[in-house]
């Protein structure tokens, strides 16, 4: 199996996730993913690298560029890539003409482009979006060999998901995966560097091959260690992961915060809902990010209220009633600043549970005493007093922003919980 990945943006340092994702379900259903290419929008090189794969592989994912604009090629590519011409489908044209009625637009020119599709290929329905998946079935490589399979699902992972899982996946499975049985171990470890995790793992990753793989991934704040075992049978392969899972927690059990594939936002939606708690957030340096992430999780106004993005003082004052005299005195970005913004949000807006966080995200405004990457966190709760957490960061502005704001959701889980 191979993915490619097409846009120019991708190259120009926008963050793609997809390998991370795509590679993760196939792997779960014991398909390997053998390369994976990143491409501009560039009509020719797409077909180019199409052609290539589909000489080598037998299954192809591409994402991306099936939109309506000038610079949406994949079709074109594949179709220049296979020899196939792309035949205008009026089922697709109408789906996109009823879409934009209901939200009563002007459908632009261009959005019949949508409407080809491969000579041959089944037809994936968008349930997000305007742009139709494609699958299609190819002759084998060589005489005996199995069928070739292209897929071309659209970039944004919210329509590209559900072609993926119910449509590209089952089909791959059907035709390509090994009859082996297959378990995966997610654990999301904080407070412990990539390094020193790879330190105490290195006995169990040692291991690795065979019926074993392991993989460590380091993000702002956090550390990922991934296991995938295989095995002849269901039991078999969970006996294997049950050992991997007890060899793993005793290395790094201490650090790991949580198991599974599921983003930490919504395992602390879950942990609030469970617990029948509510909250709400108080932002500063991070700019809303935190509720951003909180919102994301479906169901998420069964325990997140809302919250304030406060940058100024004013605000501070007015909105979350910091009291004038510790902005003056320590200054809104201070351990006494954070704590009366996690308990003025608390209070003001009946949540069970405060969250605040002031700093300085940088490049500029950073003092000897108040460097760049000083920021405090705040949680305030109705069984405890309210605490404070300083973080001393470095590197750009985003990073900053992104550690914080995952620290911050650490540091409540952790609360939480206790």
């Amino acid at each position: 199996m191979e993915l490619l990945c097409a846009g120019s943006e991708l190259l120009d340092g926008r963050l793609n996730t997809h390998l991370a994702k795509i590679s993760v379900l196939l792997a779960c259903r014991g398909l390997g993913l053998s390369r994976e290419m990143t491409l501009p929008d560039d009509r020719a090189a797409l077909a180019d690298a199409i052609a290539a794969a589909l000489g080598r592989c037998d299954g192809l994912i591409v994402c991306g560029g099936l939109g309506p604009t000038f610079d949406d090629l994949t079709r074109e590519a594949a179709s220049d890539a296979l020899g196939l011409p792309l035949r205008y489908h009026a089922p697709i044209f109408r789906s996109i003409q009823s879409r934009f009625s209901k939200i009563r637009l002007r459908l632009p020119a261009e959005n019949r482009r949508q409407a080809f599709v491969l000579a041959g290929a089944r037809v994936l329905a968008n349930k997000n979006g305007t742009a139709p998946g494609q699958l299609l079935t190819l002759p084998p490589r060589e005489p005996g060999g199995p069928v070739r399979t292209l897929a071309l699902l659209p970039g944004p992972w919210r329509e590209l998901h559900p072609m993926l899982m119910d449509e590209v996946l089952p089909a791959l499975v059907k035709r390509y995966a090994a009859r082996v049985f297959t378990e995966r171990l997610s654990l999301h470890l904080a407070g412990i560097p990539e390094s020193a995790a790879d330190e105490k793992l290195t006995r169990l990753v040692a291991t690795a091959g065979g019926r074993r793989s392991f993989t460590i991934l380091s993000y702002p704040g956090q550390v990922d260690f991934h296991a995938r075992v295989t095995g002849a049978s269901a039991s078999a392969a969970r006996s294997e992961l049950d050992r991997v899972r007890r060899a793993a927690l005793k290395a790094v059990g201490a650090f790991t915060l949580w198991e599974g594939d599921e983003p930490i936002e919504a395992v602390v939606g879950r942990t609030f809902a469970e617990k029948r708690l509510t909250l709400s957030v108080a932002e500063s340096c991070t700019g809303g990010s935190i509720a951003s992430r909180l919102t994301d999780v479906p169901g998420a106004s069964s325990f997140f209220l809302g919250g304030a993005v406060a940058y100024s003082d004013s605000l501070k004052r007015d909105l979350l009633g910091v009291r004038p005299e510790t902005l003056r005195r320590f200054g809104a970005v201070s351990e006494e600043c954070c704590r009366e913004m996690a308990e003025g949000v608390r209070r003001r807006t009946g949540a069970s549970v405060g969250l605040s966080v002031t700093g300085i995200a940088g490049p500029s405004g950073g003092t000897a005493s108040k460097p760049v990457g000083l920021v405090y966190l705040g949680i305030a709760g109705p069984k405890r007093r309210s605490s404070v957490h300083e973080l001393r960061l470095a590197g750009s502005r985003e990073f900053i922003r992104s550690r914080a704001s995952t620290r911050a959701l650490q540091i409540l889980l952790l609360g939480v919980r206790s």
